[in-house]
């Protein structure tokens, strides 16, 4: 399975190790090019050397800033908001991804929203993402699942 996990923050790391390490195609997803291109580099963190380090296999993992590119042809695409203490930060951090994902897929797709908040935003990722795809008048089906902090691995 194709998968795009949005953020590169030691969370989105961790999933999408887990993933990986299941066999799922993963490419990671950051607008950061510097740090995108550090890490390609094996120049890392310490969150993210703690992670990429202990990854046992690495030839189905991807970092870009190149979101079309990701989306293209993924199956699962996670969405959170990072590191942040101010919860409408984050309801704007999530929107803007989801509209993003809605600007740039192109098939069926399920959307999963691992942010930290106490409330799911399933129904405002779905209107997010729908509007987007209206204005580009696609037909697209998709899913928003939430897979809040207590349901994590």
């Amino acid at each position: 399975m194709k998968i795009s996990v949005m953020g590169i923050e030691y969370n989105h790391l961790l999933s999408g190790k887990a993933l990986a390490e299941m066999g799922n195609e993963v490419t990671y997803v950051s607008k950061d090019n510097r740090r995108i291109d550090n890490i390609k580099r094996g120049y890392y963190n310490a969150n993210e050397a703690m992670v990429i380090k202990k990854m046992r296999t690495k030839e189905n993992i991807d970092f870009t800033t190149d979101l079309k590119k990701a989306l293209s042809n993924t199956n699962m695409c996670f969405i959170g908001e990072g590191i942040t203490n101010d919860s409408e930060e984050s309801i704007e951090k999530i929107l803007n991804t989801a509209k993003m994902v809605g600007e740039y897929m192109n098939n069926h797709m399920f959307i999963i929203d691992r942010s930290e908040a106490s409330q799911s935003r399933v129904a405002q990722i779905k209107e997010t993402i729908q509007e987007e795809l209206k204005k580009r008048n696609k037909n697209i089906t998709f899913e928003v699942i939430a897979n809040p902090n207590f349901l994590r691995a």
